[in-house]
C-alpha cells in the first residue's frame, strides 16, 4: 500500500510512528517546514515540503498513493483567525477535489477532524447523528471542510471523518498546560463536561481506520468526559500547586459546551485505548462514563 500522510504535525508525527516497521507500506508524510525534514526522513519513504492548499504540492504528494490521511492544522503555535482556518482546511480539501481525476487510484481518505463543530447538549450525551451547532467562525470552517471531504466520497472511494477531542499526551500535559491556574478565583462551578483523547490514541484510531476501511463520521474521544473543574484541580494537585477556587455567584453568561461526546461508534469497531480515561483522574471522584444501555446518547436542546 501507497499512503500519503497529509500534515506531519502533533497527531500525524504519532501516526507516522506508529506506522514504522509495517514492511506492507510505503509512507510519504508532508510537512511546511523545511527544518522538519531531517526529523522526519527516519520516519518515511518521502518527505515533501509543501502546503496541501497549492496543487502542484497536494499532486506531489498524493500521485500514486491508495490512501491518504489529513492531519492538518495551521502553521505555529499561535491560534489564527477563520481565515487562516478557511486557507489551511477549506482552500485544500478544494485543491484535493479538483485533483481527483489526476488521482484515480486514491481509494480511501481520512481525514483527523474536530469534536468542537458539536453544539451544547447541557451536560447531556451526544453522538455522531447529533446536529452540528459550531459556536464560532472556526467550527464552522471545519463543518464545512467535513461537508467538502463527504461530498468526494463514492463506493469506490472511502471518507472517513474522526472527529477527534481535545488532545494531551506528551508536551501537553496537564499539569503543564493549567498550571497558571494555580490559586486562581475562577467564575463559575466548573460543572461543565469535557471531552478528551490522548495523542496516541488518536494516531491509533486513524490507522485503525485505514486498515479496516472505515467510512463516515467517528468520534474519537476516551470514556470518560471529566468536568472541567475536577480535571484542573487533579492536575494542580497532582504538579503540587494550590486549588482554583470556583464563586458560583460569578457564573458567567456564557459558561462554555457543556456534552458528554459518545465513543460507542468507536468502540463497536473493537477499537481499544491505551488510554481511555486520563490517568491522574484515578482513584475516588473518577468521571462518570457512559451508560450501557442500548437506548441512543441524547441529542442537545434545539
Amino acid at each position: 500500500m501507497r499512503l500519503s500522510l497529509v500534515g506531519c504535525g502533533y497527531v500525524g508525527q504519532a501516526i507516522a510512528q506508529q506506522l514504522q516497521g509495517r514492511a506492507d507500506l510505503e509512507l510519504t508524510v508532508t510537512t511546511t517546514s523545511e527544518e522538519r525534514r531531517g526529523e522526519l526522513s527516519a520516519m518515511a519513504d518521502q518527505v515533501l515540503v509543501i502546503s496541501a492548499d497549492d496543487p502542484n504540492g497536494l499532486l506531489a504528494a498524493l500521485k500514486g498513493s491508495d490512501a491518504a490521511i489529513f492531519c492538518l492544522g495551521p502553521k505555529g503555535n499561535r491560534q489564527v483567525d477563520a481565515a487562516g482556518y478557511r486557507r489551511t482546511f477549506n482552500d485544500s480539501f478544494r485543491c484535493l477535489e479538483q485533483l481527483l481525476p489526476k488521482l484515480p487510484v486514491l481509494q480511501q481518505i481520512i481525514y483527523t477532524g474536530s469534536c468542537s463543530i458539536y453544539g451544547d447538549a447541557s451536560g447531556g450525551w451526544v453522538d455522531e447523528s447529533t446536529t452540528a451547532q459550531p459556536r464560532d467562525e472556526h467550527g464552522a470552517v471545519l463543518l464545512e471542510a467535513e461537508r467538502q471531504l463527504l461530498a468526494i466520497g463514492s463506493p469506490q472511494r472511502r471518507v472517513c471523518i474522526l472527529r477527534l477531542g481535545a488532545l494531551y499526551g506528551p508536551q501537553r500535559e496537564f499539569e503543564q498546560r493549567f498550571a497558571r491556574l494555580a490559586g486562581s478565583t475562577q467564575p463559575g462551578r466548573g460543572e461543565r463536561f469535557t471531552n478528551w483523547v490522548h495523542r496516541d490514541d488518536a494516531a491509533a484510531a486513524a490507522i485503525a481506520a485505514l486498515d479496516g476501511h472505515w467510512h463516515g463520521i467517528v468520534n474519537v474521544v476516551d470514556d470518560a468526559p471529566v468536568p472541567l473543574a475536577e480535571l484542573l484541580n487533579a492536575s494542580l494537585a497532582k504538579a503540587g500547586l494550590a486549588p482554583i477556587t470556583w464563586q458560583p455567584a460569578s457564573e458567567p453568561g456564557n459558561p462554555g459546551l457543556n456534552r458528554r461526546i459518545s465513543n460507542r461508534l468507536l468502540k463497536s469497531k473493537s477499537f481499544e485505548m491505551n488510554h481511555p480515561r486520563i490517568a491522574l483522574l484515578s482513584g475516588d471522584g473518577a468521571p462518570q462514563r457512559e451508560p450501557t444501555s442500548t437506548a441512543k446518547p441524547t441529542s442537545p436542546q434545539r
